[in-house]
């Protein structure tokens, strides 16, 4: 082989190995629950629901991929919680106004805007509910994009928790 073949062909399998890798660490780390201290609220207020789906989408333009996005939360606890997705650092915006600023070219749209849930007799965190998220390329469209679906309550003081999601577009 010629040396510029060889370089080419090494780039490729190392590329490859951190892929995989990278692949593997984010699965063996599932999210952990938020705790947060509320600003508004004089006690203690601890967020115990969270988002779990997969961490990066690829797409080529004009194609449609959709998701599964579970909805941990303690079963013995009611929920009522709303969705949508939003830019990184912009989740308050989305809450205040209803806009997330998704990037231009991109499509993505959640098929629930919000979930209630009874409590159930069971203890625990579980799945409580699953939710797809659809995500759209545009022809021109082309670039690394983040995203993030958006879980909050209008009743605990503007907290949220959001999971973000990388879509690559080629």
């Amino acid at each position: 082989m010629k040396p510029p073949h060889l370089a080419i062909v090494f780039a490729v399998l190392i590329t490859g190995i951190v892929l995989v890798v990278i692949m593997t660490i984010t699965q063996e780390h599932p999210p952990g629950v938020l705790s947060v201290k509320s600003p508004v609220l004089p006690q203690n207020y601890a967020i115990d629901y969270y988002v779990n789906m997969t961490r990066q989408i690829v797409l080529k333009p004009f194609q449609i991929q959709t998701i599964p996005v579970q909805i941990y939360a303690p079963q013995d606890k009611p929920l009522h919680v709303k969705l949508g997705v939003a830019l990184p650092n912009k989740e308050s915006n989305f809450i205040a106004t209803g806009n997330g600023n998704i990037p231009f070219g991109i499509l993505a749209t959640l098929s629930k805007n919000e979930i209630n849930l009874p409590a159930t007799s069971e203890n625990g965190t579980a799945v409580r509910d699953t939710v797809q998220l659809t995500v759209f390329a545009y022809s021109f469209t082309s670039g690394t994009y983040k995203i993030g679906v958006l879980l909050y309550q209008d009743d605990n003081g503007g907290e949220w928790i959001s999971r973000f999601v990388t879509i690559k577009v080629d």
